[in-house]
């Protein structure tokens, strides 16, 4: 009997522990979840993404771009159970919880980053522990040019180009906040503007928004 009781207490240890993990309920966009947290439904703000708007109230804001990188997040976390990983302040703008979503032993904000559905966003700071892995995966993905990064996202004629030389008629991305601005525009060439677009169609194409100042 005693024997039998040791055997079944290792076994128990043995079983894997989800009592830290959070049900996804709904893939809302790009970046951001709700999950079953503490019995409560609560919405999660991936931490140093920020993918192409897919769900925004003006809709001139969603892009083909966002549909796309909102899809794959749902693929990937629909209805899993995830860990979540919080930074030094968990709650910030809109109530929402920041975090990093862990799926399958898979850090998924670095994998976004990875896959070029989003730049490393660091506008609210970075984290010292996946610094490095963010900064590499970012190069990897515009290394291969991938979503964000790509050059063109159709090789048809009605997809123009992106250009990488500055234009006075041209356009100015922002691979940071994924923003496009005019020239003239007192935006136009921020430190983080490193991508050129001949048209605004173009800019749109690849999954930018508009400047709310210039409005192009």
């Amino acid at each position: 009997m005693k024997k039998a009781l040791i055997i079944l207490i290792i076994l128990l240890l043995a079983l894997p522990c989800f009592a830290d993990q959070y049900k996804v309920l709904k893939v809302v966009d790009g970046d951001t979840i709700d999950i079953l947290y503490m019995g409560t439904k609560e919405r999660i703000r991936l931490l140093n993404v920020n993918t192409p708007e897919s769900v925004h109230l003006d809709q001139s804001r969603n892009t083909l771009m966002g549909k796309k990188a909102s899809a794959y997040t749902k693929k990937r976390l629909d209805n899993k159970s995830v860990d979540l990983e919080f930074d030094s302040k968990p709650r910030r703008r809109y109530g929402r919880l920041l975090a990093y979503v862990i799926v399958d032993g898979v850090n998924f904000n670095i994998e976004l980053v990875r896959r070029g559905w989003s730049p490393y966003y660091t506008k609210y700071g970075i984290n010292k522990k996946y610094h490095a892995q963010f900064v590499a995966a970012e190069q990897n993905a515009k290394a291969q040019g991938l979503n964000i990064w790509a050059v063109a996202n159709s090789k048809s004629a009605n997809s123009p180009a992106i250009t990488k030389t500055i234009t006075a008629k041209g356009y100015s991305g922002n691979v940071k906040s994924l923003k496009f601005h005019r020239s003239g525009c007192k935006y136009y060439n921020c430190s983080k503007c490193t991508v050129k677009f001949e048209n605004r169609r173009a800019a749109i194409h690849a999954g930018y928004v508009p400047c709310e100042v210039c409005k192009p």
